[in-house]
Parts: structure tokens; C-alpha cells; sequence
């Protein structure tokens, strides 16, 4: 691991290894490392709120429990609790796919775990057809999406940062960073986990999620600046957000989610911020997760984007509003880089 200590706590979520705090002669570590063995890369998460040696940790749900722990080297026992909420901690689990060339073909944002590098991968339908390297993104920040803040056409990337909540526009032109500027932040217990356009003004808002109550929110943006908000659906136990889109046609952007333990799918209509209905939506197979939703047949009707991390495979589901209709390979990842991530 690349921080050397020993009397860590160690976790294992997502076939990840998560490795916690931990000591060395001269003090405390609050480190947060996560190994990936199917990359062999390390990557760091914001550190723990406490600095702690000689405790545990277990995984109850969503969430990493690390109770008591010594607050100095080999010594100071304590009866403080710490609790990571594995939803706001690991990457969103959802991809970032937007037109990057202006060719009218959704491409894919590819991110590297160990260097954090990005690129775009120009795609027509499921076809590879080229890519290029994008900016590096610092550590702490996670990719939440990507669409054209400033309304120069070219898609930006819409930045959260784990431990501050602070969120950034990185403007791009293709896969060119030229400039950035910060965006309002969330609350307490929320966290930044999907952008679009809710209100038909041609500008991206953002999606909050608050992890303890399951609430979302819509905040109403222009360009990186707040202008207002609406509390969206609260979302039921074990189902997490993956994507917006418009799956009924009536011009306002639904949310589709995936219940993490069946795998099962569902979108959720709505009008604004308001939950009008629901429909069940396909179930991914073992090994693969839905990541992303998009038009990639240009038929007007949004579809699945699915990833396999252990092979690294993808996958387009093609739908006719909440059906299946027909399935495609989409490129394989070399070693290394994932759909989703940081």
C-alpha cells in the first residue's frame, strides 16, 4: 500500500480492499486507501475525519463501521464511532457520456483508478472510432457528469470534491481543458450525483443526494451559478441513481436507478421535480452494472450503457421507453481504466 503504517482497519466493498488509518513511531495516519486487484492500482479517498490506529472495520449495507480505535501511538483508547458511507465515499457508479465532437454520437469519459488521468472515447453507436487523453483530475475529485455548462457547445466536466462537497466546472473544448470555476456547495450530508437539464432552459442543473434520508434534490444552475432548488422523489432502501434522461417522451428528464443487490432496474417519471410514476426497467446479468443512459441509436429513446469491471467489457441495451429491445458489445477498457471511477 503506498502509505506505510501498521494497526490498520481494512474493509472489503465492491471486490476492493479498503484500508483505514493505521500508526508508525512517530504518530497517527488518517489515510484512506483502496486497492483494486483487477487493475493491481491504489487510489486515495479523503482521509478519516479522526486520525485512528488498532480498530476494525465492517461493512454493514452501504456503510464501512469503524468503532473506537487509540487516538495516539499505542496509546489513548477511545470509544469514538466513525462511519463511512460507502455510496458517498466509492465513485458514483455512474459513467459520464456526453458528444464530445459534435458528430451526434454520444462518446464515453474513460478514467484511470492509479493516475486519475481521463480521456474520451469517440464512439459511433457502440463502434470505437477514436479517443484522446483528457485532463488529470486532482485527487479528492470525482467526476459527476459531463454537459456544456457555458453554452459554447463543447461538454465540461462537472467536478465534486469528497471531503470539502465543493463542486467545480472544468470547461473543455473537446478534450482540452481551458479553464475551471467553482460551482455552489452542497450541504452537509449531500453530495453531488448527477447533472442535466431540469427545467428546459438549456443549462445544466445539478442532482444532490443526501445518503442518510435517501432525499434528492434539483438545483437549478446558470452556468456555475446557484439560481434556486426543488426537492425531488426520496429514493427507497438499496436503489441508487445511475442516470437522466427522458424515457416517456413528454420532455422532462426522468431518473433511472438500479437496486444494487437484485440488479434490478426501474425509471422514475417525472415533471420537474415531481415523481409522476414508475416502470421496471431490464436486469443487468451477473457481473455487469448499469452505468449510464443515452441515445446511442439516434432513434430519439434513451438507452443502457452496462460495464463489467472484472472484464472490463461494455455493453449498449438498447430501449424502447423502460423495454429491452436489442443488445450490443461496446469496447473493452485496457488494464488499468474503468467506466466508472473517481
Amino acid at each position: 500500500m503506498p502509505a506505510a503504517r501498521a494497526g490498520i482497519a481494512a474493509a472489503v466493498v465492491d471486490n476492493e480492499l479498503w484500508v483505514f488509518g493505521g500508526e508508525e513511531q512517530d504518530g497517527l495516519h488518517g489515510e484512506v486507501e483502496v486497492y483494486n486487484p483487477v487493475s493491481n492500482t491504489w487510489r486515495r479517498e479523503p482521509n478519516m475525519p479522526l486520525p485512528r490506529h488498532g480498530s476494525w472495520a465492517s461493512v454493514i449495507g452501504n456503510k464501512i463501521y469503524i468503532p473506537g480505535g487509540g487516538a495516539r501511538a499505542g496509546l489513548a483508547p477511545t470509544n469514538t464511532n466513525q462511519i463511512f458511507t460507502v455510496d458517498e465515499l466509492l465513485d458514483s457508479g455512474a459513467a459520464a457520456v456526453a458528444d464530445f465532437n459534435a458528430d451526434g454520437h454520444p462518446d464515453w469519459v474513460v478514467r484511470n483508478a492509479g493516475t486519475r488521468q481521463t480521456a474520451i472515447w469517440y464512439l459511433n453507436n457502440n463502434v470505437l472510432v477514436g479517443g484522446a487523453l483528457g485532463p488529470t483530475l486532482p485527487v479528492s475529485w470525482g467526476l459527476r457528469g459531463a454537459a456544456d455548462f457555458n453554452g459554447d457547445i463543447h461538454p465540461d466536466y462537472g467536478l465534486f470534491n469528497l471531503a470539502s462537497r465543493q463542486t467545480a466546472i472544468w470547461y473543455l473544448s473537446g478534450p482540452t481543458f481551458i479553464g475551471s470555476a467553482f460551482g455552489p456547495t452542497p450541504p452537509g450530508g449531500w453530495a453531488l450525483v448527477a447533472i442535466a437539464d431540469f427545467n428546459g432552459n438549456k443549462k445544466p442543473d445539478y442532482v444532490l443526494y443526501n445518503a442518510g434520508t435517501r432525499q434528492t434534490a434539483i438545483w437549478y444552475l446558470s452556468n456555475n451559478i446557484f439560481v434556486s432548488s426543488a426537492f425531488g422523489p426520496t429514493l427507497p432502501s438499496g436503489w441508487g441513481l445511475r442516470g437522466v434522461a427522458d424515457f416517456n417522451g413528454d420532455g422532462h428528464p426522468d431518473y433511472a436507478l438500479v437496486n444494487s443487490a437484485t440488479r434490478q432496474t426501474a425509471i422514475w417519471y417525472l415533471s420537474g421535480p415531481t415523481f409522476i410514476g414508475s416502470a421496471y426497467g431490464p436486469t443487468p446479468p451477473g457481473g455487469w452494472a448499469f452505468v449510464a443512459t443515452k441515445d446511442f441509436n439516434a432513434n430519439g429513446k434513451p438507452d443502457y450503457v452496462l460495464y463489467n469491471a472484472g472484464t472490463r467489457q461494455t455493453a449498449i441495451w438498447y430501449l424502447n421507453n423502460n423495454v429491452f429491445v436489442s443488445a450490443a458489445f461496446g469496447p473493452t477498457l485496457p488494464a488499468g481504466w474503468s467506466l466508472i471511477g473517481p
